[in-house]
Order: C-alpha cells, then sequence, then structure tokens
C-alpha cells in the first residue's frame, strides 16, 4: 500500500510540473532565467513574489534565490535590470 502513495505522489508531481522546476540551493537567478530555462512558469514567480512588495515589477528587473530544488524566494529588485552571466547560479543586478 504505501509504495502505490509512493508512486502516485511521484506521478502527480510530475504530471504538475513541480518535478521539472530546477534550480541549485543558493544559488540567485534571474526570474526571467527561471522562465527560459528552469522550468518555473510565470505563475510560479509570481506567487513567490507574493508578500515582497515587487508583485507588479517587471520580472525582467527581479532576482530570485534558489532555497531549495524546485523552490525560489528571498526577492530583489535590481533597478537596472538582472543581469546573467556566463557562470549558473551567479545573476546579480
Amino acid at each position: 500500500m504505501r509504495s502505490s502513495f509512493i508512486v502516485f505522489t511521484l506521478v502527480a508531481l510530475t504530471c504538475s510540473g513541480l518535478a521539472d522546476k530546477t534550480c541549485t540551493p543558493s544559488f540567485d537567478y534571474c526570474a526571467e532565467a527561471l522562465i527560459e530555462s528552469k522550468g518555473f512558469t510565470e505563475d510560479d514567480v509570481k506567487k513567490a513574489l507574493q508578500g515582497t512588495g515587487y508583485e507588479n515589477e517587471d520580472l525582467n528587473n527581479v532576482l530570485l534565490h534558489c532555497t531549495n530544488p524546485g523552490q525560489v524566494g528571498h526577492a530583489k529588485l535590481c533597478s537596472s535590470g538582472c543581469h546573467e552571466p556566463a557562470s549558473e547560479g551567479s545573476h546579480e543586478c
């Protein structure tokens, strides 16, 4: 019975897209990079911004910190836009 529950949970996560979201914990990512190449949707990013004061900001100006694989938070506003350097996860304002 327990293995059936585990299989069901994994299938549900895969179908919901949660398993497809990838980010490395302790790395920072531009919101647009999360959407374009890390499996996050615009809605995912907007939910992460709820309660930060940045809900209505242009996503090109938002930097998010990966707290766990597939989870982001600790938003930072980049007044001159979020920049995407060559190395993974070291995005900065």
